[in-house]
């Protein structure tokens, strides 16, 4: 557009500058030939007053112009007075000169004054072409008169376009005309909305105000009106009254609590109250009353029903006077340090499990997740969710008293199971301790009683019962019905355990047990009985699928690797029949290979296992037989084990 408007403007310079030098020229001449008809005419100075012609010609090159034609005008004038009645006594002669210089300068002072005229009306024509509304001018007939520039690009049309046109025609608008001429009629002026098309058919709800206009005679001869462009104003308030239209019902049909609150004055007392180089959330944990204090500041001002239902209140109000959302119970403060700290680092969420009080005083298990809305400053627009999971954690601790329940009775059940073993087991050891009791009396009622043989058949008899007792605290270890506890562990030596345990049904399977280790390093942190069921469980399930295998050494090897990153695995790999289908199928509930099992105790052993952060795992060896094994973290505190239920089945 820019290198379309220079050769314009160009041109337009060009012709007004040759305008400019006729208009001078004519001027030149005009004031040389009334000069010398004043001089030499017998009209005693009548002729003077056409230098008023002169001036108006000159008038439109500006203001310099006129004012230095009526000064030349004014002294020809002079000169031609002088020349003709320079001696001539005080008469008409000299009235008619008054006269003509009179003339001259009114017309100086009536073409400056409308020079001025022109100079506002111009520069208010160009602010009207600069204005970003549109500015239409219509006569009585509804022709448009005047398009600025705002018109063209709302409207769609050009100034060509739209002069002489009926402007109800182009525009097509939609407003009460009996409104709209009643006002007109009765103030002269209208204002209100009006709907208009634009040139592609987009309708455009505009702010217009309307001015008539009139003539000297006061009637009416058109309109003025300025519009200006209502379209995405409306769009984006129908859309933001939609939005907050769908916030609110979301908000209040929601299934779970939710508060509007304004943490700005808690956030500012735990702010102005701590030192910048302090860490906000041990600050808070130190100063729990600081914590207590914030929160009494917490300013609720909504809440769905949901809230109410949860917290057993009545209404808002009274949620807001007791501000139990982020509660006065003790074990909570922990959970307000949690928060504060978060919105104090500048995080917009912040999510954590504590204990809530109802109105009614019932403790309540609640996950509250606050969240900083974005049109809120300074924590003046929070959104707080509250879950109630109180159901959900005392169905999570019936789970684990169930789970801790069932795998006691796995291991009463594998007990059962290794009954054979264990009475072969104690046997052995209680049979020699009567042997070496025997043996030791007969060297005692000797005529020569030999007392170094009598004291080493006491070692033996030590010995032999120590043996029975390991054996028994092997047994009771599996047979105790406790919660999970966790300890240091040598697995290297808790498998050697369970190989012992089971000596006596290695042996009626012809199998052989190896224990391979390889870096196992220092002991682990996990709870011992529980993983010890789970080895002679794997072990049972290795020399079982040894049976009925004759053209191959039963051969069971336990790998116990601590190579892995942070991890120890322990692998149980058979010689025997591999399984059938997906392997990782073994540890589903009711899933079982054995005509006689009830698919219990693999499963049993995943819920342990990964009940203290492992995994277990099964596959098929490349010649014959299955592998199937557990993992272990190494390093994870006790603390952080049992983070999700023992669920078995």
């Amino acid at each position: 557009m820019a290198a379309n408007t220079g050769p314009k403007q160009g041109s337009f310079k060009a012709i007004r500058s040759r305008r400019g030098q006729f208009a001078l020229a004519a001027a030149v001449v005009a004031s040389a030939l009334i000069f010398l008809a004043d001089a030499l005419s017998p009209i005693d100075g009548a002729v003077a007053v056409l230098y008023t012609g002169v001036v108006l010609t000159l008038a439109p090159l500006g203001r310099r112009f006129v004012i230095g034609s009526g000064c030349v005008t004014a002294v020809l004038t002079t000169i031609a007075f002088l020349i003709g009645h320079a001696d001539d006594p005080l008469g008409g002669a000299h009235l008619r000169y008054a006269v003509s210089l009179v003339a001259i300068a009114i017309t100086v002072l009536l073409s400056l004054r409308d020079r001025s005229a022109r100079t506002t009306l111009a520069e208010q024509a160009r602010i009207l072409e600069l204005s970003h509304d549109t500015v239409v001018v219509r006569d009585r007939s509804d022709i448009i008169r005047y398009w600025n520039e705002g018109a063209e690009r709302l409207y769609g049309w050009t100034r060509g376009e739209a002069l002489g046109r009926r402007c109800s025609d182009l525009l097509e608008p939609i407003v009460s005309a009996e409104e709209v001429n009643a006002s007109l009629e009765q103030n002269g002026t209208w204002s209100g909305e009006i709907i208009r098309t634009r040139r592609d058919g987009t309708r455009l709800i505009l702010a217009s105000r309307w001015l008539e206009r009139r003539d000297p005679d006061g009637r009416p001869v058109g309109i003025i009106e300025t519009s200006a462009d209502l379209t995405e104003s409306r769009r984006a308030l129908a859309e933001r009254r939609s939005s907050e239209q769908r916030y609110s019902t979301i908000f209040n049909s929601a299934g779970f609590a939710a508060l509007e609150c304004d943490l700005s004055k808690a956030m500012r007392l735990i702010l102005d109250s701590k030192a910048p180089d302090q860490d906000c959330k041990s600050w808070l944990l130190s100063n729990p009353q600081i914590s207590r204090a914030a929160a009494n500041e917490i300013g609720i001002y909504n809440a769905n029903s949901a809230a109410l239902a949860m917290f057993e209140a009545d209404t808002v109000a009274d949620l807001a006077d007791s501000n139990v959302m982020l509660g006065q119970l003790p074990d909570s403060e922990p959970a307000l340090a949690h928060i504060f700290a978060l919105l104090a680092a500048g995080s917009s969420l912040a999510e954590i499990e504590t204990r809530c009080a109802t109105l009614h005083g019932r403790i309540i298990d609640a996950v509250l997740r606050v969240s900083v809305l974005p049109d809120g400053q300074d924590w003046s627009r929070v959104l707080l969710m509250a879950f109630d999971v109180t159901e959900r954690n005392e169905a999570r601790a019936k789970i684990e008293q169930t789970s801790v329940e069932l795998a006691h009775s796995g291991r009463v059940a594998l007990l059962g199971q290794l009954a054979g073993s264990i009475v072969h087991e104690v046997n052995q050891p209680l049979a020699a301790i009567i042997n070496y009791g025997k043996s030791g009396k007969r060297w005692l009622t000797r005529p020569d009683p030999n007392l170094t043989e009598v004291s080493d058949c006491l070692d033996k008899i030590v010995s032999n019962g120590n043996r029975a007792a390991e054996v028994v605290g092997r047994v009771r270890a599996l047979a105790k019905k406790t919660a999970p506890q966790v300890s240091s562990v040598d697995m290297g030596a808790l498998v050697q355990d369970a190989v012992s345990l089971l000596a006596r049904e290695t042996r009626a399977a012809a199998a052989t047990i190896r224990v391979e280790e390889a870096n196992i390093g220092g002991p682990i942190v996990c709870d011992r009985v529980q993983v010890q069921q789970v080895i002679v469980n794997l072990l049972m399930n290795a020399l079982h699928a040894t049976r009925g295998i004759a053209d191959r050494p039963h051969e069971i090897r336990v790998k116990i690797d601590g190579t892995a990153e942070n991890f120890i695995k322990v692998a149980v790999e058979d010689s025997g029949t591999g399984i059938e289908g997906n392997p990782e199928r073994i540890f589903e509930p009711f899933f079982t290979t054995k005509s006689d099992g009830m698919g219990l105790g693999l499963s049993i052993c995943r819920t342990i296992i990964e009940g203290q952060g492992g995994r277990v795992s099964a596959s098929n060896n490349d010649g014959w037989g299955a592998t199937v094994g557990f993992t272990l973290p190494l390093n994870i505190p006790a603390e952080a084990r049992w983070s999700k239920p023992n669920i078995l089945i």
